[in-house]
C-alpha cells in the first residue's frame, strides 16, 4: 500500500524553501570585491549587468517593483562604485545605467553563484520523466498564482 504525504507536510516544506530563500536575502554578502550587498542592490546590478544601457523605468519594469524604489539603490551602488550613470545620447532625461569594473567583477560572481545553484537544482530535475516535469510545472504554477492572489487579494486591504 502507498503511504500518502499529507497536504499539510507539502505546505510546510514551500513555506520552509519560501522562508529560506527569504532569510537568505535578508543577509548582506561579499560578491567578489570589498563591498558587502544587500540582495536588492545585487539583484540591479544583475539586470543592469544583463541589460548595458537600461534606465530606472526598464529595471523596475523587470524586477516588478516601484520606479521610486530603484533610484536610493542606484544611489548607493553609485556610491560603491559599483554602477554609472549617463544621459542618453537621444533623450538628455534619461539616464542609463553601465556596470563599472567592480560592478562587473560582483556581477560575475553572481552569475556563478546562480550557476552552481543551477546545476544543483537542474541534476536533481534530470531524473524526472517529461510528464513529471510537465506536472511539476503545473503544480508550481498553481503555487505562483496562489501565492499572486493571496498577496494582492492583502494588499488591497
Amino acid at each position: 500500500m502507498e503511504k500518502k504525504i499529507p497536504y499539510a507536510v507539502q505546505f510546510e516544506k514551500v513555506l520552509r524553501i519560501a522562508n529560506k530563500i527569504n532569510e537568505g536575502l535578508k543577509e548582506p554578502r561579499s560578491f567578489g570585491t570589498d563591498e558587502i550587498l544587500y540582495a536588492s542592490e545585487i539583484h540591479i546590478i544583475d539586470i543592469i549587468g544583463r541589460n548595458p544601457g537600461i534606465n530606472i523605468t526598464e529595471i523596475a519594469e523587470k524586477m516588478g517593483i516601484r520606479k521610486s524604489a530603484i533610484p536610493k539603490v542606484i544611489q548607493k551602488l553609485t556610491q560603491k562604485d559599483m554602477v554609472a550613470r549617463s544621459a542618453k545620447q537621444q533623450n538628455k532625461k534619461v539616464v542609463q545605467m553601465e556596470l563599472t569594473d567592480k560592478g562587473k567583477i560582483a556581477y560575475n560572481y553572481h552569475l556563478e553563484f546562480h550557476e552552481t545553484l543551477s546545476k544543483n537544482i537542474i541534476k536533481k530535475f534530470s531524473a524526472f520523466t517529461q510528464e513529471e516535469m510537465l506536472f511539476f510545472n503545473e503544480i508550481m504554477s498553481d503555487i505562483e498564482s496562489c501565492v499572486d492572489d493571496i498577496l494582492c487579494e492583502h494588499k488591497e486591504r
